[in-house]
């Protein structure tokens, strides 16, 4: 049998791809590519981390910078600069100021916030959705703008015009009228008005950032509320300051001049004017009027028994009985005062020579006799002060010489006296007081008579009641 060639029919296959698969992978192929494509570019972008198209800040684009490159393309440390420099002084009617700088209230700017800002402009959506944003913001239609603020901590403002205005308030409130030698300065509103700190506050918060566009710090004229009470505060100054005009008189029992006062006042007329003319605040200030005394105490003093009217000198003879006689005359008699119009009598002043009252035995001469009498000797100084006068103008009342000539004297020049029976007397004829000194220094009787030599003259009423 011969071998027979047995053969197994294997079916061929045919390496076909369906339609529908070729056609739906010539679809999907440019798809995936190009979702493959936005991804690589989407990491792409997300990777370089820059910012999208079409973005400013304050004016410049920072399309494509990362956030280091927009940072230092913003030119910040001109805001630094600005920030630095800012600063407000408010100037308080007083002329006090409170001066606030960017720095006291932490001014700063929102650079780095607003770049960060900026970076996030259409990204966050997922990688595919950001590349799809980032192509739309290639068009020039959409343009996202941002601008650089700058801001301040308002509660340190607050709190720094707040303690300010209640110092000033205090001030204000606590502030005295300054009453110098020749004026008065005084500050209109004291008790009536206050400072408001709100209103300061918008002044200084306005004046800071006014600061910024000046680059220097901003003053501002702080204002009170204008007010009409100050009459009664100007009529309690002029209580407080009103002296009377005194002049000085020549006062008998102190023997010396009395108080003088230069009158002190104003024209409150004048004054309630200039204060209505005044800024709520500010200081008025008004001068005083002085009235001067025609006699000043220091004048009148000076002129008080400035003048030697007369003096004599005579030598006295006889025992220790007879200067002792003289010698309590004398001091009867010195210092005594004559006013205007007053007359001296010797006997009157010098009193009864008794020897209750130490007067002395001793020789005086009677009726051109030379007799002993208690208190003899005394009639060498009422001689004397007699002598000292006659040259002058003082009118002599009565005067009687001895029966004989004294030894210590020229024939006339003599004036004896006797109790109850013979007086020596002159009147103070002059406009000023006269004071007789007289003294017995060893056996010298010495008489000097002053007054002033001038014109009128002033004496305290009643000195001759």
């Amino acid at each position: 049998m011969s071998a027979k060639s047995e053969h197994i029919h294997v079916p061929e296959v045919k390496n076909k791809i369906p339609k529908i698969l070729v056609m739906t992978a010539a679809i999907l192929s440019p798809i995936f590519i190009t979702i493959l494509a936005l991804y690589i570019f989407g990491m792409h972008i997300r990777n370089e981390e820059r910012i999208f198209p079409n973005v400013y800040i304050a004016g410049i684009d920072v399309s494509g910078m990362t956030r280091s490159e927009a940072m230092q393309s913003l030119d910040l440390h001109i805001y630094d600069e600005r920030i630095e420099n800012s600063g407000t002084k408010v100037i308080f009617p007083d002329d006090s100021s409170l001066m606030i700088s960017g720095n006291d209230v932490g001014m700063h700017h929102n650079a780095r916030d607003i770049v960060n800002e900026a970076y996030t402009v259409g990204r966050g959506q997922g990688v595919i959705a950001d590349v799809i944003s980032f192509l739309r913001r290639t068009r020039t239609d959409d343009v996202r703008l941002f601008d650089i603020s700058i801001a301040i901590n308002s509660e340190i403002l607050d709190n720094i015009v707040g303690l300010n205005t209640a110092e000033y308030n205090n001030r204000l409130n606590t502030s005295e009228p300054e009453i110098f030698e020749d004026r008065i300065v005084f500050t209109k509103g004291v008790g009536h008005v206050t400072a408001d700190s709100n209103e300061i506050y918008e002044l200084a918060y306005a004046g800071i950032f006014k600061s910024l566009d000046t680059g220097e710090v901003f003053e501002i004229t702080y204002k009170l509320p204008e007010t009409n009470k100050f009459v009664t505060e100007i009529l309690d100054v002029l209580e407080t300051v009103y002296v009377e005009m005194i002049s000085s008189e020549f006062d008998i029992e102190s023997v010396s001049a009395t108080e003088s006062a230069i009158g002190v006042n104003f024209d409150t007329l004048a004054a309630v004017e200039l204060i209505r003319d005044t800024e709520t605040g500010k200081k008025a200030v008004f001068y005083l009027d002085f009235s001067h005394p025609e006699y000043s105490r220091e004048h009148l003093d000076s002129l008080l028994f400035r003048d030697l009217l007369g003096r004599r000198e005579t030598w006295a003879h006889g025992d220790s009985n007879r200067l002792n006689n003289i010698n309590l005359a004398s001091e009867a008699v010195n210092g005594y005062i004559l006013l205007p119009d007053e007359e001296f009598s010797f006997n009157g002043v010098v009193g009864q020579r008794t020897a209750e009252r130490g007067y002395r035995p001793a020789p005086s001469l009677s009726q051109g006799e030379t007799i002993t009498t208690i208190g003899g000797g005394i009639c060498q100084t009422s001689s004397t002060i007699y002598a000292a006068i006659r040259p002058t103008d003082l009118l002599v009342t009565e005067q009687q010489r001895h029966g004989r000539p004294v030894p210590y004297l020229p024939w006339g020049w003599d004036a004896t006296v006797f109790w109850n029976f013979i007086d020596f007397k002159f009147v103070n004829n002059t406009n000023y007081p006269i004071r007789i000194d007289a003294r017995l220094e060893g056996r010298d009787v010495i008489v000097e008579v002053w007054g002033t030599i001038i014109n009128d003259f002033p004496i305290a009423e009643g000195w001759n009641d």
